[in-house]
């Protein structure tokens, strides 16, 4: 009978598995879809993508060598794409564990420099007198729900640092990247061709693309908040609420436990942005920004905090297991780490986290439309 570690290892390895074979059903679904979904699919949930490849990468590169599989290591792309641990981060918005001690301006600072950044190209080629007419501003919407923006996209792939010239060859380096990834880490299920395409993608061709001026847009959104910067954090927090609320179910498919870690961790850090934003701006009294408020300090809201779910949480993010914590694993969902760590089963855990999803998209719809 295998030993607690051994069964570690062995379920660390299946959980990337299980979301390499999710993502890679999504890209090579989108390879073959013709429709807005081909490219807008892969684009908006890149953030996801970015994580499992890194973290992927760190479980078979592990220091621990009860852990690391090098020869499988081996098959990896050489080097790690430049956007692979910023887009990463992105799903964690203010709350990367690198940056979490800054306070709320500095991330500000972030998005403006991002901001400043695409408004300065989209602006190169107006004619002097007409900028005013010149939209800054991309975002798509599904179903009338914000699911991504271009500056926050700009953020998360750092653009800054790739000329405009050089921009397609890098994307198409990052999706061969991902691809390339993807399928080394489909090899732990012991097949060559274990990625498959199952999705239809079709009810996502509805995406919407639109252009704004950011002033406009949002000189009335997130009512009481007075500074643009904050304005655009807030529309990245609700992009990412809504791309796990709306976009992932629609692609899920046959993958339930590995799209519900992607659900559950965007829903972590969305909450816990929230609350920084709020604390920082303790006198925003207005109805809708209190009805934010009252979704983040909810009873199903603090039930994501409860003792075990920073593990529950950790799992979902992290593939190598390591600690002192004792499971109890079982051919279930998520092999049980779930039951084993918490109060919670995967399916009242997966009930909590589509109920305060829709309530927090929701609340800060109507914030930002108030």
């Amino acid at each position: 009978m295998p030993t607690q570690n051994e069964q570690k290892v062995t379920v660390g390895r299946l959980l990337l598995l299980e979301d390499a074979l999710w993502f890679g059903d999504i890209l090579t679904s989108a390879q073959r879809h013709r429709g807005p979904a081909q490219a807008m699919v892969p684009l908006l949930l890149s953030g996801h993508a970015a994580r499992i490849v890194y973290e992927g990468r760190a479980l078979l590169t592990s220091p621990n060598e009860d852990v690391a599989l090098p020869d499988v290591a081996e098959l990896l792309p050489n080097d790690i794409h430049p956007s692979i641990a910023p887009a990463r981060h992105a799903t964690k918005m203010l709350d990367n564990a690198v940056k979490r001690g800054r306070p709320v301006n500095e991330f500000e600072l972030d998005i403006h420099e991002a901001w400043m950044a695409q408004r300065k190209e989209l602006m190169s080629t107006v004619r002097r007198g007409f900028s005013w007419l010149q939209p800054d501003l991309g975002f798509y919407t599904l179903r009338g729900d914000v699911v991504g923006a271009t500056i926050p996209l700009h953020l998360r792939f750092r653009l800054d640092d790739v000329p405009v010239a050089e921009r397609k060859a890098y994307f198409r380096k990052f999706g061969e990247d991902l691809y390339s990834s993807l399928h080394v880490f489909s090899c732990l299920s012991g097949k060559d061709d274990a990625i498959v395409s199952t999705l239809d993608l079709a009810a996502v061709d509805s995406i919407q693309d639109n252009d704004r001026s950011v002033t406009r847009y949002l000189k009335r959104g997130f009512d009481g908040v007075e500074s643009m910067d904050q304005k655009l954090l807030l529309l990245l927090i609700e992009s990412e609420v809504n791309a796990a609320a709306t976009l992932i179910p629609l692609v899920t498919g046959l993958h339930v436990a590995a799209a519900f870690r992607a659900r559950l961790i965007s829903l972590w850090h969305a909450l816990s942005s929230v609350r920084k934003i709020l604390s920082s701006e303790p006198l925003l009294t207005s109805p809708t920004a209190v009805r934010v408020r009252e979704v983040a300090d909810s009873a199903n809201a603090s039930r994501l905090s409860a003792q075990g779910m920073d593990v529950v949480r950790n799992r979902s993010m992290h593939y190598e297991i390591r600690g002192k914590t004792e499971f109890s694993f079982s051919n279930g969902p998520m092999f049980g780490i779930i039951e084993s760590a918490s109060s919670e089963t995967f399916e009242s855990l997966d009930s909590v986290v589509r109920d305060v999803s829709e309530d927090l998209s929701h609340a800060l719809r109507e914030w930002r439309t108030s």
